[in-house]
């Protein structure tokens, strides 16, 4: 840009600053008012008609800066609303990869199953590859627009968020949101395939089509929680640019390599003056017995938690998986130090990401998620609000544990829960208490964990007494318990309602078979069990165990 350009730009930011104090839109604070006015006041118009540029100050040039910069921001969100940017993108994803989910569906595969046994055959590899170029340019051009307006609405969004971090996406083998989401509002996931740009360039044809299916599998698994009408999605699909974005991967690796030099201090059990004695040392750890016998702190050699073996086993099985990734001639040392300086910047990059959008960390992966810890050690001064931190982890932890179903809540019942205004109920019946575990123990996750399951036992306790009391009424009609249907589930109000009875597992192993009669037969005293137990099912809590195992 020359400088008639640039200055044509400051006119533009001046005109835009004008046009906002006309419209009543800019508040000055009054420590700063009388110096500003002058500052404006002595901006002229010179003979062209244009803004004179040497009449304005640098403290109007910032204030013109800054004001311009929100009215592109607020011109970049209304442009296109997050619904629009969300339903757009799972479209786009339906018509072009639709077809894996129903064939997998067909074959009774879940996302991993499918994409290992589409890839496994040559044929398909010839016929899809060529394919995937092509698929991420139009998504490239898919997020080239809506990239941005996507992220300030995420940043406006008015309630809690959780940003998901620390893998390509969430494991396929449980949605994220059936646990995390009946505590966060909205749960910001990474669009997985702009996220696993890398893999699709340096991989073979065939990792590429399984890792193809495999996200299109799992991303649509969250369709519905994503373009559900709510007041705020239960799911967001996003891009982040530290994804592809070379001079954002080149920041990350800077401002993380402090705390990778620390890790590797914490590892070797000595100092480095910065990361080139670092690498330095590593260069002459050559064999995995060189490495090893280095090693200080072993709890800290952490390739992957289901790794077992030696730490001489470990560092070879690490070359041989990741060695593609790293410098040519690479040796046991490099490796150390690589996985030191890559997994902090990914701890890095998940607090960025969090900070920039307003919302609380999100992990999955058990491997990630201890690195994740150690960064938050090595820098005690990192704030983040840790109720919702010790929540996210303690319902993972729970649906993983002692309460699995809680990993199975179907997603129109999650939906059912937010639109019937049940979820801020939820949230409190299920937090009770964390936030005290929180501040007083904050590494203490596994305490905030039990906590959950403890609160959910009790409320769980609490919806059988009120069942059991509908129940223990003993109404009866034509020599039938309407209470013990109604606690075997053996007949759904419609049921009552139509005359057409829907007998569940549970009214089968209670011999509960029964002849319902149509409505207008129930004498008007049993009407108000019916509506008892209708409320007591649409009860939040009521929402919630509806759906347990």
């Amino acid at each position: 840009m020359d400088q008639e350009e640039r200055d044509e730009e400051l006119r533009w930011r001046l005109e835009v600053l004008r046009t906002k104090f006309a419209e009543g839109k800019i508040f000055i604070a009054k420590e700063v008012a009388e110096g500003l006015e002058q500052s404006l006041m002595a901006v002229r118009t010179g003979a062209d008609g244009k803004i004179d540029l040497t009449t304005v100050d640098g403290r109007v040039r910032s204030m013109a800066l800054a004001v311009a910069a929100m009215d592109n921001r607020e011109r970049t969100k209304n442009a296109m609303s997050l619904e629009y940017i969300t339903n757009s993108y799972f479209e786009f994803i339906e018509r072009n990869l639709g077809f894996f989910v129903k064939a997998a569906k067909d074959a009774g595969a879940d996302a991993h199953e499918f994409g290992r046994m589409i890839s496994s055959h040559p044929l398909n590899v010839e016929e899809y590859s060529p394919q995937i170029p092509k698929f991420l340019e139009a998504l490239e051009e898919f997020w080239g627009a809506a990239a941005d307006p996507s992220h300030y609405h995420i940043q406006d969004l008015q309630s809690t968020k959780a940003i998901y971090g620390g893998d390509l996406f969430p494991s396929y083998q449980r949605n994220i949101a059936s646990s995390t989401g009946l505590y966060i509002d909205t749960i910001v996931l990474s669009d997985p395939f702009w996220h696993s740009r890398h893999v699709f360039e340096r991989s073979s044809p065939d990792v590429q089509l399984y890792y193809l299916a495999k996200h299109a599998i799992n991303l649509m698994g969250y369709r519905d929680l994503a373009t559900a009408k709510l007041d705020a999605p239960i799911v967001v699909v996003t891009p982040f640019r530290s994804s592809v974005d070379e001079s954002e991967v080149e920041f990350l690796r800077n401002v993380s390599q402090r705390d990778g030099v620390t890790h590797a201090e914490k590892l070797f059990g000595r100092k480095f003056s910065g990361i080139e004695e670092l690498y330095e040392f590593c260069n002459v750890l050559d064999t995995p017995e060189k490495a090893a016998a280095q090693i200080s702190d072993t709890d800290r050699v952490l390739f992957d938690t289901d790794w077992t073996g030696s730490i001489e086993e470990q560092i070879s099985r690490s070359m041989q998986r990741d060695g593609h990734l790293l410098p040519e001639g690479s040796g046991p040392g490099q490796v150390l130090a690589a996985q030191s300086v890559g997994r902090m910047m990914q701890a890095t990059d998940l607090l960025l990401k969090s900070r920039y959008l307003g919302g609380t960390p999100l992990l999955d992966a058990p491997t990630s998620w201890r690195y994740f810890n150690w960064k938050l050690e090595y820098n005690s001064s990192i704030a983040l609000d840790n109720t919702h931190l010790h929540m996210v982890k303690g319902l993972q932890r729970a649906a993983e544990t002692d309460m699995e179903w809680l990993g199975n809540i179907p997603a129109p019942a999650l939906i059912e829960m937010r639109q019937q205004g049940a979820f801020h109920e939820i949230r409190e019946v299920l937090s009770a208490g964390v936030g005290e575990i929180a501040e007083t123990k904050p590494e203490a996750f596994f305490r905030s964990s039990d906590k959950i399951v403890e609160n959910i036992q009790v409320a769980f306790e609490h919806h059988q007494k009120n069942v059991k009391e509908l129940r223990n009424k003993g109404l009866k009609f034509a020599g039938y318990d309407l209470g013990t249907w109604i606690s075997v589930g053996a007949v759904e109000i419609a049921a009552i309602a139509t005359g057409t009875p829907l007998f569940g597992a549970a009214a089968f192993a209670a011999n509960q078979i029964l002849d319902v009669p149509k409505l207008k037969d129930i004498p008007a005293r049993f009407m108000d069990l019916k509506n008892a137990h209708k409320e007591l099912k649409k009860s939040p809590v009521g929402l919630l165990f509806a759906h347990k195992a």
